[in-house]
Parts: structure tokens; sequence; C-alpha cells
């Protein structure tokens, strides 16, 4: 597996450019009492490993402080703006490109990091045009659905990848979503930990299919940035 920051200057001149690079980008954010403030970085770096080992991409250091949106509140959240971050991505993906490397995947483990990476995106098109860039949140771009936050899905997640899971303290939680955006879920449902579903319900060995369903769909579109030589 190639990655990144285990390679010297001149190892790293002499790899294959039209490799994409895989950046693993979460967020350190509340997740209830069940689940670790780590968990949409430990999904992040897991599935981007896997498919650099599956794939031979670029395995790219881990951005852990994504955007802190409606979690802000909880206890433990750390994050940055949406237009810190898009800045962040800009001047990084910048960075890649000056080295060479066009194409960028950012495999993202939380929802939020979509769309300031993708602004961050437009800004470097300005000075390479020829860049191939993506955002992709693992369980919406592997199809995966109904995954809400520190729901029954998430936790299958978090105990499939290596993730503390607590289920002894698990409590479940239903948000009902108005019909506009929310800017703090805190003010809406202090007491749940930004919690959206029934986590009790976790099954491992479903957490087991998903991880690995993942990994195949992902791996695929890996594999077709690779072949893209235009």
């Amino acid at each position: 597996m190639i990655e990144w920051a285990k390679l010297t200057n001149e190892e790293l001149a002499d790899v294959d450019r039209n490799l994409p690079v895989l950046i693993p980008i979460g967020l350190v954010e509340a997740h209830g009492p069940h689940l670790t403030l780590g968990l949409d970085n430990d999904t992040a770096i897991y599935f981007a490993r896997r498919l650099a080992e599956a794939t031979g991409a670029v395995l790219a250091p881990a951005i852990h402080y994504g955007f802190a949106d409606a979690m802000k509140e909880y206890p433990g959240t750390v994050g940055v703006s949406a237009d810190t971050l898009s800045r962040i991505v800009r001047d990084l993906s910048m960075m890649f490109c000056f080295h060479g490397f066009r194409k960028q995947i950012y495999v993202s483990g939380h929802g939020a990091n979509k769309a300031p990476c993708e602004l961050g995106f437009y800004a470097v098109w300005e000075t390479y045009p020829d860049f191939k860039p993506a955002c992709w949140n693992w369980w919406t771009e592997a199809g995966i659905a109904g995954i809400h936050h520190a729901d029954k899905g998430e936790t299958e997640a978090a105990m499939a990848v290596g993730s503390p899971v607590y289920m002894d303290r698990v409590r479940d939680f239903a948000f009902r979503k108005p019909w506009h955006m929310v800017h703090s879920r805190y003010r809406l449902q202090p007491e749940s930990g930004g919690i959206n579903g029934f986590p009790s319900l976790a099954d491992p060995a479903e957490g087991e299919r998903v991880r690995e369903r993942v990994v195949r769909a992902l791996s695929e579109k890996v594999e077709e940035a690779i072949r893209d030589r235009a």
C-alpha cells in the first residue's frame, strides 16, 4: 500500500501521478453516550485505508477537524466553520495538484463535510482546470440509505470498523426534522447527544455486511478513477 506519510520525498517522487490520492476527512463530534467523539474520523480512516489496500491508490494523512455543524453545541464537538474547511480543502488540494496529483478523493465520515469540500474544489479549478476531485460520504456513495446520526446503522458501522461502542450506555431518541435546515440540534434536543434513531437495535453482523458492501462499491469507483486517463 502507498501511504503518503510513510514515504520519503524521493519515494514520493516516483509514485504514479495517475493514481488518486485518498484523503480521509472526519470530525470530532458528539455521538450520544454510547459512541466516541472520534467515530467520524475512525470510519473515514478505515474506509480510506481499505480502499488504498484494495486498489493501489495513495493514502494521505487524515483531516480530523471537519465542519462542525448542527451538533457543535454538544459537549466534546470540535471542528471548524464551513468557510474554514473550504479553505483548508482548497489549500491542500492545491498542494497535491502542485506535486502532480490531480485526482483527489476526500473520503468523509461526516455528511456535512461535503458542501465545504466542493466549495473548495471550485477555487482550485481556477488554477488547475484539469483537477479531478470528489468528496464521498462513505454510506451515500455506496448506496447505503437510512443511516442517521448515532442510530442503529452508524452504531453498526462503529462496531464493524473497530471504533469503541458502549452498548450498556445506549439510549434511543427519535428526532423529527422540521421542514427547514436545523442550525442547532442541541436547542431542539439537548438530552440526546445528537442521536436520531434506535441504536439499541444494532446488529454486529449487519455492520460487517454493510462494511464489506461499502468497500466493494467504493473500490469500484476508485478503480474507475485509475482507469481514467483523459
